[in-house]
């Protein structure tokens, strides 16, 4: 096993106990080990986030209430209050969950999540042919219906989160992009991001999803990586797509 699949097995799998992960990352002098802890602190950070405690005191007070020993009119009313207040209480954690879930696991989190398996990518200069992009989309069931923009430089099959993808860095005006396609994973519309370091544009296409992604690359360079791209699944009818 070398560097890189080790990298983008950890970043699909953080959790794993695969024996073979394991003594690469206890062998390597690399920085797997760094990088597995990291993905470890990562994963803890998730964790922690969904982790909402109750408001202390809560129980008591619902109990204290039903025990109550004032007129009946008076116990009717202040139950009827407490009700209301623990379940606006309890509306609100739900609401915090429920957002830090959604969160987590958006195609902006997932894109991101993915990346630190990936970093080696973005170093390769060397173009890959026609044959070999059009192949990584096959490997996916899709089909480029325009061409592919100059200067891709890797494509990969992955999986980002839960989703199948086509993992793909072009390199333009020497400044690395990541395109991150997701056959038959639709979106609601486009959206533009910044997460963790990486400025980001996501985009409902008509067939899936296309997440593009950088590190210090210029809004210009993005935009024409996006369109770009948007061009080559859909065709060259395709609406332009706006700044990131």
């Amino acid at each position: 096993m070398n560097c890189l699949d080790f990298r983008r097995r950890i970043g699909a799998e953080p959790r794993s106990r695969d024996p073979e992960l394991l003594a690469h990352r206890d062998a390597c002098r690399d920085g797997c080990g760094a990088f597995w802890q990291r993905a470890q602190r990562f994963e803890d950070d998730i964790e922690a986030a969904m982790a909402v405690p109750v408001p202390d005191g809560l129980a008591d007070r619902i109990l204290l209430a039903q025990a109550t020993s004032e007129r009946r009119s008076q116990v009717v009313r202040r139950r009827g209050w407490l009700a209301m207040a623990a379940s606006l209480i309890i509306a609100f954690m739900g609401a915090g969950m429920y957002w830090r879930h959604a969160d987590l696991n958006s195609l902006p989190a997932l894109a991101v999540a993915h990346m630190p398996g990936e970093l080696d990518a973005l170093d390769l200069t060397r173009p890959m042919t026609d044959a070999q992009v059009d192949a990584g989309f096959e490997g996916r069931g899709a089909r480029l219906k325009g061409p592919a923009p100059a200067g891709v430089t890797y494509v990969h099959d992955c999986w980002v989160g839960p989703y199948r993808a086509v993992h793909l860095v072009t390199r333009m005006n020497d400044e690395p992009v990541v395109a991150l396609y997701m056959p038959g994973t639709m979106t609601a519309g486009d959206s533009d991001f910044h997460r963790d370091g990486w400025d980001g544009r996501e985009m409902a296409l008509s067939g899936g999803t296309l997440v593009v992604l950088a590190q210090g690359a210029s809004r210009r360079t993005m935009d024409a990586v996006a369109r770009g791209w948007r061009d080559a699944i859909e065709g060259q009818q395709a609406p332009s797509v706006g700044r990131i």
